[in-house]
């Protein structure tokens, strides 16, 4: 029987190889670790998200409550997330928390209001000086040489006011320091009389939609001018137009900087673009329309329902006039309010919040009639502003 040697060859490795072999051997262990635990979290996290998606809520928690009177014809609208108050002797602003952030005194008949993000103007029909006031609490006044019959303002500063002459209808563009920037002369004759304007947030692109007769039928058109490089090429700031026969537009509006639309009794038409809108999309409309709001993201319809489930029909579009969703409800409503991918509808007493892409979120019926709601930075907390008090409302 012979001797067998086992030699020590390739099988075998060095201590340094040994080392190498452990190292990686846990660096393994480690890694699988820490793919499960990222696993798990997104699962949680997605599982979390998943239920707050579909969570739908039954009542509020009052927060926050301060007391508030607002003086008989006091209007109530949401500046820059404060409850913004005016009437004939002035407006001022409060927090949710009932701070007063600034106050304003005028004297006017009629008072009117333009909010543009954080800046606000005030002007009294057939009245010649626009207050202008902005949420840090910048203020300026602008006079005017003619009847102010429409104000627009802009968050850079810029205000525009549509003035009524002998014969003639100006518009007027006007800076911080009250100096003229622009203004565009119309006729009845040639351009028509201009029933609503507005101007782009950045200052520099105005819409204005005219009603005027051609051969004695009526007919509207939207107009845009630009006040910026681009425009100073194009007669007038003349930019972009379109007409309309048969059709009166009440309503022309931006959303942002670059979307804008314009509404009639038929008609809801999309205009795109930041420098020279053009014409994105039209949509017409069997129904009654009753009222239009809007953000910087979407526009919501109220329409008369035309069947027998409901009284009316919410419908929310895109900023490219996609519809949404459609919501039918049957209370008498006064306002709606969107952000972070919602809205809230609301009036009296009754609250809906639902999800833009049509699911509900919560339902209610509050302890006081409602003035005024403003969504927070929190998509389940509510400013909710009644006749007596400021609540800060949670969703539960």
């Amino acid at each position: 029987m012979s001797n067998i040697e086992e030699f020590p060859g390739r099988d075998e490795l060095s201590p340094r190889q040994k080392l190498r072999k452990q190292f990686f051997k846990r660096l393994r262990a480690r890694m699988y670790t820490i793919i499960l635990i990222v696993i798990l979290v997104a699962a949680a996290v997605f599982g979390y998200l998943t239920y707050e998606r579909n969570k739908v809520y039954s009542g509020v928690e009052v927060v926050e409550s301060v007391s508030f009177s607002p003086a008989s014809g006091t209007r109530v609208e949401e500046f820059s997330g404060g409850v913004l108050t005016y009437s004939k002797d002035g407006a001022q602003v409060a927090d949710a928390k009932g701070n007063l952030l600034w106050n304003r005194t005028f004297d006017m008949q009629n008072p009117m209001a333009s909010i543009c993000e954080d800046t606000v103007a005030f002007a009294d029909y057939g009245g010649s000086t626009i207050y202008v006031q902005t949420a840090g609490g910048d203020a300026y006044e602008v006079s005017t040489a003619m009847p102010i019959r429409k104000i627009s303002a802009s968050n850079k500063g810029i205000v525009t006011a549509v003035l009524e002459d002998v014969g003639v209808t100006w518009i007027y563009l006007y800076d911080s320091n009250g100096d003229i920037v622009a203004k565009i002369r119309t006729t009845m004759e040639k351009s028509g009389y201009p029933v609503n304007l507005d101007m782009a947030p950045s200052g520099k692109v105005l819409g204005i939609s005219y009603y005027h007769l051609d051969i004695g039928d009526a007919m509207s058109s939207v107009a845009f001018y630009n006040f910026g490089e681009v425009g100073q090429n194009s007669i007038d700031n003349y930019v972009s137009g379109y007409n309309y026969q048969d059709s009166l537009v009440p309503l022309v509006k931006f959303l942002s900087g670059s979307h804008a639309f314009a509404l009639s009794g038929t008609r809801l038409t999309i205009f795109e673009g930041s420098e020279k809108p053009v014409s994105l999309k039209e949509i017409f409309i069997d129904d009654e329309i009753l009222s239009v709001f809007n953000n910087s993201e979407y526009i919501g319809l109220v329409v008369r329902s035309d069947d027998n489930k409901s009284t009316y029909k919410l419908r929310i579009y895109s900023d490219k006039g996609i519809l949404i969703s459609e919501k039918g409800f049957d209370f008498d409503y006064s306002g709606v309010v969107f952000s972070e991918g919602q809205y809230a509808l609301y009036g009296n007493t009754d609250i809906y919040v639902g999800t833009v892409d049509g699911r509900e979120k919560f339902s209610y019926e509050y302890e006081m009639p409602i003035r005024l709601m403003i969504p927070t930075s929190s998509p389940t907390k509510y400013i909710i502003v009644t006749e007596s008090s400021i609540d800060t409302v949670q969703l539960r």
